[in-house]
């Protein structure tokens, strides 16, 4: 693979730069297959999804996931297609048979997850879980960590362990944490930014990420720091 992986990127440098949608991930965006923002490369492809934390940023493909760190690439495999990515607080891939982490793969048939130094939340129909246990009852399909709580999101948001709990206008379909709240993208193409207090939307998007203050949307590769969000 660690032979494959570098032809496929010396033809990528040598290659016209792909035009495509503009994908969002935390810091800035992926143009095809290139990389701007916090982080700059050219990768192989378009991934299929995209996570970055303070140091790193990861790109997944079926069988393969990219770690882009100090301006280098590498190739990391995978045992089947991502189903999804979370990069904070620690890695996390889902995939048909569990959730690769770095401590390997743990079997919970999650629908997003996060990994912590207390284990992994994940969520799925039946609620959301720390590990083998269930916390909280509900069908959820994103998990996020923010503030020191554990968010877990569908048709309500709720906030573990304070207990607080409120309704989306649709049910979540992407949710990344900022400093000021949890940005998500609900059913039907509207982004929202969300606190224990309320929520406001922020406007149609196809997709969302977050990092620190600032909110990053597609299409139109559109920044919105948190102090424009509308009750700030």
């Amino acid at each position: 693979m660690g032979r494959a992986f570098l032809l496929l990127v010396l033809l990528a440098a040598c290659a016209p730069l792909p035009e495509g949608p503009s994908l969002p991930y935390p810091g800035g965006f992926i143009r095809g297959s290139v990389v701007e923002g916090r982080f700059q490369a050219i990768l192989p492809g378009a991934p299929l999804l995209v996570d970055a934390d303070s140091e790193a940023l990861y790109a997944a493909y079926p069988y393969q996931l990219l770690e882009v760190r100090a301006g280098k690439v590498q190739s990391l495999p995978l045992p089947g297609v991502p189903r999804f990515l979370r990069a904070r607080p620690g890695l996390a891939v889902g995939l048909e048979g569990g959730v690769l982490t770095p401590r390997g793969l743990l079997p919970y048939p999650a629908q997003d997850a996060l990994e912590t130094p207390e284990g992994l939340y994940w969520v799925d129909a039946e609620g959301l879980h720390l590990e083998g246990r269930l916390l909280l009852p509900g069908s959820f399909r994103q998990v996020v960590a923010w503030e020191g709580e554990v968010v877990a999101l569908g048709t309500e948001a709720h906030f573990f362990p304070s207990g607080r709990r409120l309704a989306l206008p649709a049910p979540a379909l992407k949710a990344q944490a900022a400093r000021c709240g949890v940005a998500f993208l609900a059913e039907g193409g509207l982004a929202h930014l969300l606190t224990p207090t309320g929520l406001a939307p922020l406007g149609p998007a196809e997709d969302l990420a977050a990092w620190e203050d600032t909110l990053y949307l597609s299409p139109g590769e559109r920044t919105l720091r948190c102090g424009e969000a509308p009750w700030f």
